[in-house]
């Protein structure tokens, strides 16, 4: 049998995640299963406050800016946290839209620290900080290719559903997939469920999100 055609366009990357998650959806649009097509539906329009959301969207991040502390003003240095707050504080929820989630990582691939960095209110950063002086300007500036990751694990859940689909119901260049079959549907289901949850820690994400005009390139000094 000849490998399908979608498979091999997203190992090439000549199609993105996205693009592949659409070719997926549509693929399984005849399932019968809520839970998959919830799963689908929330990765490529986004994850809603009450959502549920998978530990690969949860993201670390440092919280650095410019403070004055007695006589010395540190410029984009790393903010103490009271420790507290260290766990609140030091994660970000992603809850956007793959197309979205793509292109933040354009821009995390051209920046050249290779990270993103979302604004927060100094205020904020001042109440929940250590330093005993005055917050100026403060971000939380995620992990190293963050961005970049969430795709990358969503690319390789995505080729493990398309190689379980293809094993069973043949080559996919149609888009199309008979599901009269109940039994087969049922086993399929079973598969396509422990690719989606093979870390079983799906859980609530915190109330930190990723807005699309707050994020930027991090500061580079």
């Amino acid at each position: 049998m000849q490998r399908s055609k979608v498979i091999i366009e997203l190992i090439k990357d000549e199609i993105n995640v996205a693009q592949a998650m659409d070719i997926l959806y549509v693929m399984l649009q005849d399932i019968d299963d809520k839970k998959i097509k919830k799963w689908l539906n929330n990765e490529i329009n986004g994850y809603s406050d009450k959502d549920k959301v998978p530990d690969y969207r949860i993201l670390e991040t440092n919280i650095v800016g410019t403070y004055i502390a007695g006589n010395y003003k540190c410029t984009n240095q790393p903010i103490p946290i009271k420790p507290e707050l260290i766990k609140e504080y030091t994660k970000t929820t992603m809850r956007s839209g793959l197309n979205e989630i793509v292109q933040m990582a354009k821009a995390e691939n051209e920046n050249e620290n290779h990270n993103l960095v979302i604004p927060m209110h100094s205020l904020l950063a001042e109440h929940i900080s250590l330093i005993n002086g005055e917050v100026i300007s403060a971000n939380k500036q995620l992990s190293v290719y963050a961005i970049t990751n969430i795709l990358n694990k969503l690319k390789r859940k995505v080729l493990d559903i398309f190689m379980k689909l293809e094993k069973e119901y043949g080559n996919l260049d149609d888009y199309y997939i008979d599901f009269s079959n109940k039994r087969i549907e049922k086993e399929i289901v079973k598969d396509v469920t422990n690719i989606i949850y093979t870390d079983n820690s799906v859980h609530m994400g915190n109330d930190n999100k990723i807005e699309k005009s707050n994020v930027g390139v991090a500061n580079e000094n």
